[in-house]
């Protein structure tokens, strides 16, 4: 798994990168506010600032193998802290760097900090518009106080933002809260509505919204401040050329299990087989029918009861089934690069003659319990069910492969470390589930041919 430092709007194409190349990404973000990071499968997200300490813990209870720096230009302390954690850990450190976008000789002032940025910005006598976020708004308040100059701050949508603000002792009705990049009219409005004479910013890059903030202090007749940019860590610039970079120093291990769901996959649905050929249309009914899995197994155990299916007049069903066309052959070819589990919720019992026209591979599920009678008395769910088996499998340091096709794949699909869905029913896509399909055995092999 991959640590992303993110909290821009960059993250999502960085972790998004890294996800399709077959990293497994956890993102952390030091505040509770929404960021979109991404929609892939291998993408975790969580929250919370994290000192040195903290972030250790994180990197070694979570098997993080290298961090990725994605956070602001600015945020100077948290690149430091990443770096020396990963150099403690010894693990590869990666800084994504956003390129800026002010150069000298460009017509702005460009002080080499806050604290000289402050003065600039008060020798004008004018009204002054803050775009630097909040962590450093204290030098421009004080400054502005002793020179008697209106002050407005633009921070974001936060409330550690606003009690920055009112420790600096900069009035709420001056403090505009928000979250950006903001458009040209937008700062144009601002600038119009306070009368500002000074806009300071950052060079935080195209993606800060820079560009924007200069044109609307040109059109307005502002003069602008930029706070240039500390020395970055030897940051990469473009985000293929990152993942390029973490392939070269972290390589992805060949996935050591092939987790296979079995009905839909390999075979035909079991209980819609006997459902079919027993008369029972009922027995056809999944948990889309009775959502209470409880219930459902009720139901069919009843069921079986008065219908006189016994255990073994289930089985002979079941022992006139075919694997499903390409199943075979696909399941031999696998076997000949990895090792194969059917992860299935299936019972033994039940699908042993079917597993033995597959070639006996290991088979994860659940159990029957039979009365006197041989009539299904009940049934014992394995623990942890299909996630279970696939984090069960991590835990022996081996990477997973899964291959499933309904709703109650997904979250092993979530859990695998490559995970793909083959030939997923119309409804399963309807619902805009995050795996891309696949829809024939030669191109599942050719998706894990370099996997296995």
């Amino acid at each position: 798994m991959i640590l992303l430092l993110g909290g821009t709007s960059e993250t999502a194409p960085v972790a998004e990168a890294l996800a399709r190349a077959g990293y497994r990404v956890l993102v952390s973000t030091a505040t509770e506010i929404e960021l979109f990071v991404g929609t892939h499968p291998r993408i975790e997200h969580r929250r919370g600032r994290l000192n040195a300490e903290q972030m250790a813990g994180l990197v070694q209870e979570s098997g993080i193998r290298a961090i990725v720096n994605a956070t602001h230009p600015f945020a100077s302390a948290v690149r430091a802290t990443a770096r020396q954690v990963a150099e403690r850990l010894q693990i590869p450190y990666l800084s994504y760097a956003r390129a800026g976008c002010v150069e000298e000789g460009s017509g702005l002032s460009i002080a080499a900090n806050h604290p000289e940025a402050a003065r600039w910005a008060c020798e004008t006598g004018r009204p002054i518009l803050l775009t630097i976020g909040s962590r450093n708004v204290l030098p421009y308040s004080v400054e502005a106080r002793r020179m008697g100059l209106p002050l407005v701050a633009r921070v974001l949508d936060h409330p550690d933002s606003l009690q920055a603000c009112r420790e600096a002792q900069i009035p709420e009705d001056r403090v505009l809260m928000g979250r950006g990049p903001f458009s040209v009219e937008e700062n144009r409005s601002v600038i119009q509505k306070y009368k500002i004479g000074v806009l300071v910013t950052k060079d935080s890059g195209d993606a800060g919204g820079v560009p924007e903030k200069l044109e609307a202090a040109r059109l307005e007749g502002c003069r602008v401040i930029v706070v240039g940019r500390p020395e970055l860590d030897d940051g990469i610039g473009s985000v293929p050329d990152l993942v390029r970079e973490m392939q070269s120093r972290v390589p992805i291990p060949p996935c050591g299990i092939l987790a296979l769901d079995l009905e839909s996959v390999l075979v035909p649905e079991i209980w819609e087989t006997v459902a079919r050929i027993a008369g029972v249309p009922a027995l056809a009914f999944t948990t889309r029918d009775l959502p209470d899995y409880a219930a459902l197994m009720h139901q069919r155990i009843s069921l079986c009861r008065e219908h006189g299916l016994t255990l073994m007049r289930l089985r002979e069903i079941v022992a006139a089934m075919e694997p499903l066309p390409g199943a075979v052959a696909f399941l031999a070819w696998a076997q000949s690069r990895a090792r194969v589990a059917i992860v299935s919720d299936t019972f033994y019992e039940l699908a042993g003659p079917l597993l033995e026209k597959l070639g006996s591979p290991l088979l994860l599920c659940n159990a029957l319990t039979l009365d006197k009678d041989g009539f299904i008395a009940g049934y014992t769910l394995r623990e942890g069910g299909k996630p279970g088996a696939i984090t069960g499998f991590q835990r022996l340091g081996l990477r997973v492969a899964a291959v499933g096709d309904s709703f109650n794949d997904l979250a092993m699909l979530q859990a695998a470390d490559a995970p793909f869905l083959f030939q997923p029913a119309p409804r399963v896509l309807a619902a805009g589930v995050a795996f891309p399909p696949i829809w024939t055995w030669d191109e599942l092999q050719a998706a894990l041919d370099s996997l296995l």
